[in-house]
This record gives C-alpha cells, sequence and structure tokens, in this order.
C-alpha cells in the first residue's frame, strides 16, 4: 500500500510542476521531497519523471500515475468525510430546507420527539443538493419544494406556501383581489436575501435592478417600517406576524409563486424517524402548520 503522504506530495509536484513551488505549498524542504518521489516510484515499480539537470519533470507514466493519485485521495478524503457525517449524525440532527419557513416550523417538533440530540439547521435552496446531503448524511430531514422521484427515499406531504406582496393601501395594486409577477416589473421591491429556492424564482421572474435585496433581517424591518416600498411576504408568514398597519397583503397567481412542502429521510430511516413523522402528521391534522390567513 502507498502511504497518502507520498500521494499528497505527488499531487502536488504535479500541480505546481517544480520541485521549488510543491516543497513551497507543502512547508518541507526540496531534498525531502526529492526523497519522498524516489520513494514513490520504487513502491509503484515504475519511472514517473524526466530527470535532467536536476530538475524533474513528469514522464507519460508520471501523467497517469498523477491522474490516479488524485482520484486515489478524492476518494480517501471522500471516506473521511462519509465516515465523519455518519458519527456526526449518531448524536446530531440535522434538518436542511429549501426555504426557511418549514425550519421554523419543524425546529420545535423535532426538539420535542428527539430529546437528547443536537439539533442544526441550514437553509439550501437545491432539491438535488439537499438528496444528495440526505444520502451523505449531512442531513437526517430535508424539506424539498418537489416530489423526489428517488425511490431510496421516504417522503410525507408538509404544508403549501404562496408568495405575496405587501404594498401601502393607497397603492395602485392596492384594490386588486391578486397579482402577478408581471405587474410587479415596474416596482422597487424589499426583500430578504435569506428566502431559498424562492430566490431562484424571483429573479427568473423580475428585473434584479428592481429588487432590494437585505442580507440583515433588522434592516430590512427599519426599511419596511420607514419607506412605503412594497415588500414580499407569503401566506404562512402573514399567518404568524402581527399586520402591518396601513398595508396590504395581496397572493401573487402565477403557479410558481405557489409551493407545496415535503419532509423526506431516507428509506432505511424510516423507522428511526417513525414518531417524527407521526408528530408531523397530528400538527397538521390540529392546524399547527397547516392553518391559512
Amino acid at each position: 500500500m502507498i502511504e497518502t503522504y507520498l500521494l499528497e506530495q505527488f499531487a502536488a509536484f504535479a500541480r505546481c510542476g517544480t520541485l521549488v513551488k510543491a516543497s513551497e505549498e507543502l512547508h518541507i524542504t526540496q531534498p525531502t521531497l526529492s526523497r519522498s518521489m524516489k520513494k514513490l516510484e520504487h513502491e509503484i515499480g515504475a519511472s514517473l519523471f524526466y530527470r535532467e539537470n536536476s530538475k524533474l519533470s513528469l514522464n507519460e507514466t508520471g501523467k497517469v500515475a498523477a491522474k490516479y493519485a488524485k482520484k486515489a485521495l478524492a476518494a480517501n478524503q471522500e471516506l473521511i468525510d462519509h465516515v465523519l457525517a455518519f458519527e456526526r449524525s449518531l448524536r446530531t440532527i440535522s434538518l436542511g430546507s429549501c426555504s426557511p419557513y418549514p425550519i421554523n416550523e419543524l425546529v420545535p417538533i423535532l426538539q420535542e420527539q428527539l430529546p437528547g440530540k443536537t439539533l442544526t439547521t441550514e437553509l439550501n435552496s437545491s432539491d438535488a443538493r439537499l438528496i444528495s446531503g440526505l444520502r451523505s448524511h449531512l442531513y437526517q430531514i430535508v424539506v424539498l419544494h418537489e416530489y423526489p422521484k428517488e425511490k431510496d427515499l421516504f417522503c410525507q406531504r408538509y404544508l403549501d406556501e404562496q408568495i405575496y406582496i405587501t404594498v401601502p393601501e393607497n397603492h395602485p395594486l392596492a384594490g386588486r383581489k391578486h397579482v402577478y409577477f408581471e405587474d410587479l416589473k415596474e416596482l422597487r421591491i424589499l426583500m430578504t436575501a435569506h428566502i431559498g429556492f424562492w430566490m431562484e424564482i424571483t429573479l427568473s421572474k423580475l428585473p434584479e435592478s428592481n429588487l432590494l435585496i437585505q442580507k440583515n433581517l433588522d434592516a430590512l424591518g427599519d426599511l419596511i417600517d420607514a419607506s412605503q416600498l412594497p415588500f414580499f411576504n407569503s401566506d404562512r408568514m402573514i399567518q404568524k406576524s402581527t399586520m402591518i398597519p396601513c398595508r396590504i397583503s395581496l397572493p401573487i397567481e402565477d403557479p410558481e409563486a405557489k409551493a407545496t412542502y415535503w419532509v423526506c429521510c431516507l428509506s432505511s430511516d424510516q423507522q428511526k424517524f417513525r414518531s417524527l413523522f407521526n408528530a408531523i402528521r397530528s400538527s397538521l391534522k390540529c392546524g399547527r402548520s397547516s392553518d391559512h390567513p
């Protein structure tokens, strides 16, 4: 078996091209690196370098070896990452969600049903990355906005959410029962950056120059209070928050402005999280997470 440090040093040489640059990157001396390369050749049983005037360069065999060294190091790191992620999963429950609202609703249920576990949450706009995270044990539970076709997942329908626009009561749109993204194209609109997959949808429907995106939620709240600018909302957020005086919230009727969330885990973990999914179903029946405004 070739020792990992030899592959790491060989990959650094292949990447840097010279002993000088590779030794600087690795923080070792050139003679040490040179000895390592000779040892690697001995272990493989083939010449990997051209040697001219004390200079090393990869020969054709060395170039092939460099490709496999890179793959071997990547596989080694993948093994470490997966094992560590699995070990963390034994004492930590990580929830990944495509949207912020389901996180707020699910955290109390997770804490109640999985006592003694450390809970972490992450907003990830991509369903594909969330599913990949499940398989690599980065997440144990995920919330998706599209029903997945993968057979190795167990999924339960959760709740729906619809995007709204909130405008001053004297705004030209205020008399409407609903609006479409097309009606908003000439407006300057406040919004938070922390909205998951909704950001991609909004950017695809409206000019980015019209969106006043705020990373700080406190700053967003101050701007809403101090201005007459419209801002995005949702039926779920309206339900949870105090109504702002002299403002009217209108549903956006485009199909893209509506989402159904699915709570998922690996099929192999279905029994492990049975009580959690039962609690989620109970919360929906009791109206804890499903009431609309």
